[in-house]
């Protein structure tokens, strides 16, 4: 699965996918922009597999954008579609999360903000410079930092396209958490652990509850999530799990 650029290690019940291109200070190249929608549904379809890491090699950057050498070969309408390759990650039904260590910027950073828990070293920076290019973000940033970041620091940050630090990043809300330089794989393997623990199905359901309702109405998303709710109920997980708490016992969930 893979290519020798991105390439998938599997560690218990966690994926992680490495971006290393460290040369290039892992910047995405189309070819891997177009790898990643395989590679996410191949271990969404793995029940081996209960959380998926995404984690740049190299400890100088996640991702540092894209491949500018590539941008001015590329036509309008292949611009248009290669923006959602990177959304492969919020497609993914299982819990994703993004372990950044160095910049994150452009479509790196678009490809942090798919994910769903955002882990950083405080040495990590963040940044869409793409204004600074005479472009905007165009695989998902504008739309993701504002919903996480709210308006008045979506345009701040993206207008200027000025840097900021992880701590600024764990302030705003565009970071789930910052940690010690050397306390990612730590930080990271601990919300891994207990993520890998939690009912698969009840993980799944909710991403997509907490993913389409913020952008419905609060009537249809209360209504999506009253649906959602009463369909788990047919799950053996949902049983499993209320049983091994009335029986004082850690649950065993499998997945269906």
């Amino acid at each position: 699965m893979g290519s020798a650029i991105l390439r998938v290690e599997r560690e218990g019940a966690a994926a992680t996918i490495w971006i290393d291109r460290q040369p290039k200070m892992n910047t995405l190249t189309v070819a891997m922009r177009q790898e990643f929608p395989g590679i996410f549904r191949e271990l969404d379809g793995d029940e081996g597999v209960r959380v998926v890491v995404v984690r740049g090699a190299g400890g100088k950057a996640f991702s540092a954008g894209g491949d500018l050498a590539e941008f001015l070969g590329l036509a309008p309408a292949d611009l248009e579609s290669w923006g959602d390759t990177l959304t492969a990650a919020e497609r993914c039904r299982k819990p994703v999360v993004a372990a950044i260590d160095g910049f994150a910027m452009g479509a790196g950073l678009e490809l942090a903000l798919a994910c769903d828990i955002r882990v950083a070293t405080r040495r990590s920076e963040f940044a869409f410079p793409e204004i600074r290019l005479g472009m905007i973000p165009g695989s998902g940033g504008t739309q993701r930092a504002l919903r996480l970041i709210g308006m008045t620091r979506a345009k701040l940050f993206m207008m200027t396209g000025r840097r900021i630090s992880a701590e600024q990043a764990e302030a705003w809300g565009l970071v789930t958490q910052c940690v010690a330089d050397d306390g990612l794989h730590e930080g990271v393997g601990a919300i891994v652990r207990e993520l890998a623990e939690r009912a698969p199905l009840a993980l799944r359901t909710l991403k997509m509850v907490l993913n389409r309702g913020a952008d419905a109405s609060l009537d249809t998303a209360l209504e999506l999530e009253r649906k959602s709710y009463a369909w788990l109920r047919s799950t053996q997980d949902y049983a499993e799990g209320v049983t091994a708490f009335l029986e004082k016992r850690p649950p065993k969930y499998v997945g269906r």
